[in-house]
């Protein structure tokens, strides 16, 4: 059911799934929670540091179909990081490369020659 939630968002139906992305992401997304427990052991924890002090070029890309808290914290970044851009997708949720990736890598391309 996860694999729902990062696909479709709260905007879409339980039926689209769009070039079969469900299937594709089902057995890397159990995978991934199956060994979520292992994370602390791998994982420095939550960054710490003030978003106004990065400063490397930042892309910052979010789908308009993603569930609000994650729209918020995309804009939140662009906002907060000096000269950031922010990149929004109309047709994706959580997973914009899997989703739109003819999208994103016009996108990235635009943003790297800057």
């Amino acid at each position: 059911m996860y694999e729902y939630m990062w696909l479709r968002g709260p905007a879409r139906g339980w039926d689209d799934d769009a070039d079969g992305l469900v299937g594709q992401l089902r057995c890397p997304l159990r995978t991934s929670l199956v060994n979520q427990p292992l994370e602390g052991e791998h994982s420095e924890g939550p960054g710490t540091g003030d978003l106004a002090t990065i400063s490397v070029h930042t892309l910052v890309g979010v789908g308009k179909l993603d569930v609000a808290d994650f729209q918020d914290i995309a804009r939140r970044y662009a906002a907060e990081i000096p000269g950031a851009l922010l990149a929004e997708f109309a047709s994706a949720a959580h997973l914009i490369a899997m989703d739109v990736p003819d999208e994103v890598a016009s996108v990235l391309r635009e943003f790297f020659a800057r």
